[in-house]
């Protein structure tokens, strides 16, 4: 069974369900978030594959190699956020020293240096140190070796950010970007009212067959909502058809990383989504249904409305070797991904299903305690 044809055969039939159900499977892979990467170099929400920035902390802490990087099909760019770029053991990382002689560069795995606030820290104390040490007697640096676009005409470049424009790193140049704000001293901010359209966060990407599976996941725990008893004959007859052809091409999806190892069927059947309640989605956290019906809500103030769920926190930034896929898995893989309530995704915060459900067994036992003491 061909990948493709079953997720525009499931696509479709979410999509006739209501049209609203199918923009936002449409999106699923479609259209990224924003995360960390700087609002004047976001690519303002293009496909997962296309071009990522990933913070060297990434890189670093997940033991990644050169050759795993270019695995990021779309380009990535590696940035050196603040004191990266400076500190003595960083000078000893191999993949940092090859990483260095690639700053600007337009091959595939290449990188830039950032001096910027993290992680929402107000204090521009850190960022104004290294700003200082990076201009030292080469203000020149500041001045003109800004992160930029080489297109000549920038329309054309929008036109075409799904088309190849947001793709690769040959399209752009330069290697800098600063943001530097607060405190009592002037801001200093080299892209000032820019808007680039640069970069998706790396966290987000997913190559096309990896896509596709996130895609096929998806459609099968939405496919699993519906109700048969409310379908006439015909889509009935289209509906089985359609359900065992996505568990086929799940079936014969095999990943291998330390995330996870088997094939994408089991990993769904498995699901607490999918387990808690059989033949039932079932949002894990507030244990309550979901229906077909919840997938046309678009509306963030209606308690239905659905995420799109990790299991494993985003920000632990976690990456995978897949020995299978041969590539690096980012949080936006097949086998850390669910349907859940905002309200429940709201409640899990940065905890995994497991580890939420423990902390929530321990609540439950401080409070019977004290309430029986």
């Amino acid at each position: 069974m061909d990948k493709s044809r079953a997720r525009r055969a499931a696509f479709n039939f979410l999509g006739h369900i209501d049209d609203k159900i199918r923009t936002k499977f449409g999106n699923i892979c479609g259209k990224t978030g924003q995360y960390d990467v700087p609002s004047e170099l976001f690519q303002k929400r293009t496909s997962r594959k296309n071009r990522v920035l990933m913070p060297w902390k990434d890189v670093k802490n997940n033991g990644l190699t050169i050759k795993q990087l270019e695995t990021f099909s779309g380009g990535v760019v590696v940035e050196f956020v603040n004191e990266d770029y400076f500190l003595p053991e960083n000078q000893e990382h191999p993949v940092f020293v090859e990483l260095k002689n690639r700053i600007g560069g337009d091959e595939l795995v290449s990188a830039v240096i950032t001096i910027r606030s993290e992680s929402g820290s107000s204090s521009s104390a850190i960022q104004r140190e290294y700003f200082s040490r990076l201009i030292s007697n080469t203000s020149v640096i500041y001045r003109s070796e800004k992160v930029i676009l080489n297109e000549n005409n920038y329309m054309d470049y929008v036109l075409r950010r799904d088309c190849g424009g947001g793709t690769g790193n040959s399209n752009w140049s330069g290697f800098l970007y600063v943001c530097i704000r607060g405190g009592q001293q002037d801001t200093t901010e080299t892209h000032l009212g820019e808007n680039l359209l640069l970069f998706n966060p790396a966290c987000e990407f997913a190559n096309e067959e990896v896509c596709l599976d996130i895609d096929l996941v998806m459609s099968y725990y939405a496919l699993i909502s519906v109700d048969r008893s409310s379908l006439s004959q015909g889509q009935m007859i289209d509906y089985d058809r359609i359900l065992e052809d996505v568990r086929q091409v799940l079936s014969e999806s095999y990943y291998d990383s330390e995330s996870y190892t088997g094939n994408l069927l089991s990993y769904c059947d498995n699901h607490p989504s999918v387990k808690m309640i059989a033949g039932q989605l079932t949002d894990p956290i507030q244990v309550e249904p979901i229906h077909i019906d919840d997938f046309s809500i678009d509306n963030k103030e209606d308690p239905r409305n659905l995420d799109f769920t990790h299991d494993e926190a985003v920000n632990k930034g976690k990456y995978y070797w897949d020995k299978a896929k041969q590539c690096v898995l980012s949080p936006a893989r097949p086998t850390n991904v669910f349907w859940s309530k905002h309200l429940s995704n709201m409640m899990q915060q940065n905890f995994s299903l497991a580890e939420y459900f423990e902390h929530e067994k321990e609540i439950v036992k401080r409070r019977e305690a004290l309430l029986n003491n």
